[in-house]
């Protein structure tokens, strides 16, 4: 059982006390009040709450645990889903993995190890074809090398800062709490995702030698693989929405409607492999002296195989809404015909490897008496390697250049001669719409090679690296050790280093050898005033419909062979070979039964096959192969930051283990070091690593550096009382501090832009600016003044009925502003929706949790609790003031039941969360800058999991992740606007377990 993984949860309502000298708990402990007990003994998942339940009773702060039992107690694919089923702790999902941990609905948390630094490598990183930004994800910390896990919602002036909801601080095993000699567990699984072939391998065994308390060693690895596939609405990377009048197809359709750029609708594979390994050694010389070595090293790749099929809705790429569409009073489209000139669909290939190393050292001295102290150094580090490839079909006519006979250009002509020029669609909403053919589009658009054209290639990438390391000290001296009235004092502190590196970058063509000029390089004698020289021969979209960028140059600065030529019009090729279904069947795969099959036309898919760019450089070299690529870091999406911290603090503990009350009062202090290292543009007209903004990256930029220091006083009392002998009441009050994300410090100005093809228009193909984001190095850290009070009643050893309150004021709350911003573009400029980071004016989180647990003498046992978490901030959109704070869900709730009896074991757990506030969306709309609200739709999930031991050392079992397919979605401002959609995905594991 001590050699056990935290595969095993413990209940809903499970604690384990924090370490009694470095958090200055109680020393009073579960043995002692089960020596004088009749004691039944049972083994178990039971006997595994029981102990935690009588560990919760001894503790002396407001926390939940989870712990283990043995391997493969509960189907939790990680740590983030270990947590899921406490009180107050909501997870969010994504791709069929639990990834970032909510404590009372707050992100803003810190994760620590063994109560000090610890990195993931997903602390800052992106994800989709829209570069969606995610961070401080636990999905990449295998649950079997961790032996525990506390989440402290209040916290005492020991502990680490950096949570405005809480601390997570997993917790590794030490060998010297196992039996002397071997200790040997593990477990071997195969597992399988719906509507995905193969079933794949997962494991992982724990190891120790315990010899004789003086020296332990234990060593743990664990393996898996999963595949799995979910049908995908998405669109909101694409900020070129509109809604006002003036949109061009008010002559049929003159009611205002909600009409987004594109809905892409998509066909998602994953692919994961994860492997950890974690080695820990104890030595104990003497009775007063302990040494400590912990390491655990993860890597994770993830592999992100989509196919996307794009409907235009908004500006660029639409031609009309029919007559007869339905829109609705809040100016939602309900159904229609959609005309549009572009079919297209897009292959896309998302491979991130991710790696960390966190090792620790540690020196425990306690003299016997009323002395003690402790001494630990940290390491840590992580690295993130992402590279992504994508490819655009056409299926609707598109016009490249084009060599004919004798190398003449012939202009004008369609890469894809017999594709229709336009098409039609049907729309129906709902939460995933439904697509098909409107009447005239040939019923086998997407899958007759006749129809599909190679239109575009890129391939883009990031790199990540996160470096941390400290050192700290803590003593702890009694000055009355009595059994009554005892008073600890305890003093330490700590100094820490974290440092993160981000960079992104793309990959661009040198077209020097085709014919494209350093136009940056010309002369300033021979410059054309009125006309941009601010590019360079690279190209980022290798899109056979973009010319020479030096047909954009004046007639004086033309060399001869590219007089009188237009970019967009009668340009020599530049981008070539161009290739077309018919051409290289080789580069195909047809998806059948394409995203389900029941949302999208024809219901089969012919694209570009995925499975060959899976190297993204190498892919895209091999169909350039005489245009060389390299990869550009973009300075506007890299920066630095720095985060030096100096911290001590003092703290006093009053109360023995026989009296009916404790007390623990303290002040931490510490101090900030923040550096920003952020990059802009160096002058209004910066040049560029290729020939547009949109079709490189920045050149000619200015690293800002920007530097804060601040010094938080963070006061801290709890106090818990024995109201009788069953019952506790527990009070807390705390002052607390939590860092800013690392994403909205660090990035630059990113813009994005869309080809205008509206024909005749005076932009005809020319890039826009559509929208864009930055970052804010200037702002504060979130700071709260919190309370808590919670009262507990002890049902004997079996069963516990609680229910604590809890009160946040906070300073400010940062908070998503949208600001209308003007950029230049090929059209000369426009002004666009920006989204930026702000502090606010602050805001309250508040609520309540109650929670209960019971289990029967013959086996049966539940556990259960209700979180309800209300908060309120200055946020604001078109619709709304007064905002609740993104991804807090009112109301949650998790139930466990459980069934245990002579070798046979049968559990079902369901968590399910309200809906939540995401954040809001922006888009401009001709001159108007429009705000609404995202929300995301109440989730449930419903695991299971049997097994049977057929006796002490060997058992199998089946076990079952989101077994209704749960799906997820959210809607923009009113729940009949669709704005995402991602469907359940059910896990099935079947494998065995041994312990010796």
């Amino acid at each position: 059982m001590a050699a056990a993984s935290l595969y095993a949860i413990g209940s809903a309502s499970v604690a384990v006390a924090q370490d009694a000298d470095a958090q200055g708990a109680s020393s009073q402990n579960s043995e002692n009040n089960a020596a004088s007990d009749d004691v039944i003994v049972v083994t178990g998942f039971r006997a595994s709450l029981e102990n935690a339940l009588a560990a919760k009773r001894d503790s002396n702060l407001i926390i939940e645990s989870v712990t283990a039992e043995d391997i493969g107690k509960f189907p939790d694919q990680n740590i983030a889903e270990s947590l899921q089923r406490l009180p107050g702790v909501q997870i969010d999902r994504e791709n069929g993995q639990g990834t970032k941990v909510r404590i009372r609905g707050l992100e803003q948390n810190v994760t620590l190890l063994n109560g000090d630094l610890f990195v993931s490598g997903l602390e800052n990183f992106k994800v989709g074809e829209g570069n969606f930004v995610r961070q401080d994800s636990l999905e990449g910390v295998p649950s079997e090398l961790i032996g525990g896990v506390e989440v402290f919602k209040s916290p005492n002036a020991s502990l680490l800062e950096g949570g405005l909801g809480g601390i997570i601080n997993l917790k590794t095993r030490s060998a010297l709490d196992m039996k002397d000699g071997i200790t040997l567990a593990g477990n071997v699984r195969m597992n399988k995702g719906s509507e995905i072939s193969g079933w794949e391998p997962t494991g992982a065994v724990v190891a120790g030698y315990n010899f004789n308390d003086t020296l332990g060693i234990i060593a743990s690895f664990s393996y898996d693989q999963t595949n799995d596939h979910h049908n995908v609405l998405g669109g909101e990377n694409r900020g070129n929405w509109a809604f006002a009048d003036g949109r061009r197809d008010q002559a049929t359709t003159p009611t205002n409607y909600y009409a987004p750029e594109y809905r892409y609708i998509t066909d998602r594979d994953q692919y994961r492999k994860r492997w950890g390994a974690s080695l820990g050694i104890n030595y104990r010389p003497t009775d007063q002296l302990e040494l400590m070595v912990n390491y655990i090293h993860s890597e994770l790749t993830v592999d992100t195989r989509e196919v996307s099929l794009k409907f235009p809705f908004g500006q660029g790429e639409l031609l009309q809404l029919r007559p007869g569409a339905s829109i609705d009073s809040n100016g939602i489209l309900q159904s229609g015909t959609v005309q549009a000139n572009s079919a297209e669909a897009i292959s896309f290939v998302d491979i991130s490897d991710i790696k960390s190393d966190n090792l620790q050292f540690g020196i425990d001295y306690d003299n016997g008496s009323n002395f003690r102290a402790k001494i630990a150094a940290n390491y840590s580090t992580a690295d993130l390697i992402r590279e992504v490839a994508n490819n655009d079909v056409r299926q609707t006519a598109y016009t490249v250049r084009q060599n004919g006979a004798g190398g003449a250009l012939v202009d004008g002509v369609a890469g894809n001669p017999a594709a229709p020029a336009t098409w039609d669609f049907t729309y129906q909403n709902g939460k995933f719409p439904v697509f098909g053919f409107g009447p005239g589009t040939p019923t086998d658009l997407f899958s007759n090679p006749a129809y599909g054209l190679f239109k575009s290639h890129w391939a883009f990438g990031d790199r990540s690296k996160v470096d941390g390391h400290s050192i700290k000290a803590d003593f702890a001296y009694d000055i009355d050790d009595s059994a009554e009235n005892a008073i600890t004092l305890s003093a330490g502190f700590r100094y820490g280093q974290r440092q993160v590196e981000f960079a992104s970058g793309r990959y661009l063509a040198d077209y020097s050898g085709r014919g494209e000029i350093d136009a940056s390089a010309i002369p300033d004698a021979e410059r054309v005033p009125g006309f941009s020289y601010n590019w360079t021969p690279y190209g980022y979209f290798q899109d056979p419909a973009i010319g020479f960028k030096i047909c954009d140059l004046p007639e004086a600065n033309k060399p001869a062979a590219f007089a009188g030529c237009s970019r967009f019009g009668n340009s020599p090729v530049v981008i070539s070979p161009i290739q077309s279904f018919l051409s290289n069947p080789e580069r195909l795969e047809t998806i059948a039964n394409f995203a389900g099959g029941q949302n999208t036309p024809g219901g089969s898919l012919t694209v570009q096959d995925r499975a060959q760019m899976t190297d993204a450089l190498a892919w895209i070299q091999a169909l350039y192969p005489d245009t060389p690529f390299s990869f550009f870091e973009d300075p506007l999406q890299a920066y630095l930051v720095k985060e030096e911290t100096k911290s001590a603090y003092v703290m006093a503990d009053m109360g023995s283990p026989d009296d009916p009350y404790h007390i623990n009062v303290g002040l931490r202090i510490v101090n900030t070091k923040l550096r920003v290292d952020q990059n802009q543009p160096s002058n209004a007209d910066p040049v560029y690593w290729g020939t547009d903004s949109w079709n490189g990256v920045l050149r000619d930029f200015q690293t800002d550096t920007i530097t804060q220091s601040t010094t938080d006083f963070l006061p801290s009392i709890n106090a818990v009382v024995d109201v009788n002998d069953d019952s506790k009441l527990r009070f807390s009050a705390a002052r607390v501090v939590a860092r800013q994300k690392l994403d909205d410090l660090g990035r630059g100005f990113s813009t994005q832009f869309t080809r205008d093809s509206t024909v005749g228009s005076p932009t005809e193909n020319l890039f826009l600016f559509t929208n864009g984001s930055r970052g804010n190095a200037a702002l504060e850290p979130f700071r709260a003044y919190q309370f808590d009070l919670a009262y507990e009643l002890y049902l004997g050893r079996h069963g516990l009925l609680s229910v604590g309150a809890f009160w946040k004021e906070v300073d400010s709350f940062i908070v998503t502003e949208t600001v209308p911003v003007f950029v230049n573009d090929q059209g000369g400029g426009r002004l666009g929706p920006v989204n930026q980071p702000a502090n606010g004016t602050g805001g309250r989180v508040r609520g309540f949790e109650v929670a209960g647990q019971y289990s029967f003498d013959f086996g049966l046992g539940f556990t259960g609790n209700y979180t309800f978490s209300d908060t309120t901030t200055d946020g604001s959109n078109d619709f709304d003031t007064d905002l609740p704070l993104p991804g807090v869900s009112k109301h949650s709730f998790n139930t466990q039941v459980y069934f245990e009896r002579d070798g046979f074991a049968a559990r079902a757990s369901y968590t399910w969360r309200s809906k939540q506030y995401l954040g809001n969306f922006g888009f401009g709309d001709g001159g108007t800058t429009r705000t609404l609200g995202i929300y995301q739709r109440s989730y449930g999930q419903l695991d299971g999991q049997i097994s049977y031991d057929f006796n002490e050392n060997f058992g199998v079992f089946v076990e079952g992740i989101n077994l209704t397919k749960a799906d997820q979605s959210a809607y923009l401002q009113f729940p009949e606007l669709p704005f995402r959609y991602e469907s359940g995905s059910r896990r099935i594991y079947v494998g065995g377990k041994f312990k010796f």
